[in-house]
């Protein structure tokens, strides 16, 4: 029967966390919109489509810093 080899794991290396380039800010939030949560001014444009053929599309605003997002176009009362 062979034998199965050792894992030594001393000699692992483990994933070195940096701080790296990424910010808290989301890099496609180009569209000026003031967040009313945080005041941030800029947001991400999200087209979330229909989900009927005879409503319109679910448009989003969402935050560049804190991710709230707001619903644009035809508000149903």
């Amino acid at each position: 029967m062979p034998k199965k080899p050792l894992i030594r794991t001393d000699k692992i290396r483990k994933n070195q966390v940096g701080e790296g380039v990424v910010k808290d800010e989301n890099e496609f939030a180009d569209y000026p919109n003031k967040c009313k949560k945080c005041g941030y001014d800029k947001a991400q444009i999200i087209d979330m489509g229909v989900s009927y053929s005879d409503e319109d599309n679910l448009i989003l605003l969402k935050c560049g810093k804190c991710g709230c997002s707001d619903r644009i176009g035809n508000k149903v009362s």
